[in-house]
């Protein structure tokens, strides 16, 4: 069981995930002052990335399941116009605690570079999937 997302990370969507969450750390939002980091340039914030992982999953757990947590890394950044696909791979079905645990990844679709690793837990009602 496993499903994938795919999304263009562009500077309108970096700006309204800024405004959203109040994160205005100029990494993201200033090219003038991201061309003077390691990364050269603005990067999105690695929350927003690893927010394409919930499509994948709520594509294979909806209606019903609920996402209880997450663990991942933030392996390499994003760049403004990145293409990325999240993927969601159910790793376990535990059947007496109605919990399923994914391998949860998001690559760039250009570099195929790695950007996000980790896993999700996503609960279920008695009774369902």
């Amino acid at each position: 069981m496993s499903a994938e997302h795919t999304a263009v990370i562009d500077a309108e969507i970096i700006r309204a995930y800024a405004q959203l969450t109040g994160d205005h750390n100029p990494i993201h939002e200033d090219a003038e002052y991201a061309a003077n980091t390691r990364f050269g340039r603005p990067v999105a914030h690695g929350m927003l990335v690893a927010g394409y992982v919930q499509t994948a999953l709520t594509a294979l757990v909806a209606p019903g399941g609920v996402s209880t947590s997450y663990q991942f890394d933030l392996l390499a950044p994003a760049f403004e116009g990145t293409s990325v696909t999240a993927q969601a791979v159910c790793a376990h079905l535990d059947p007496v605690t109605h919990r399923a645990t994914f391998t949860i990844t998001v690559v760039d679709d250009t570099s195929r570079k790695q950007l996000i690793s980790g896993s999700a837990v996503v609960a279920f009602p008695k009774g369902e999937k």
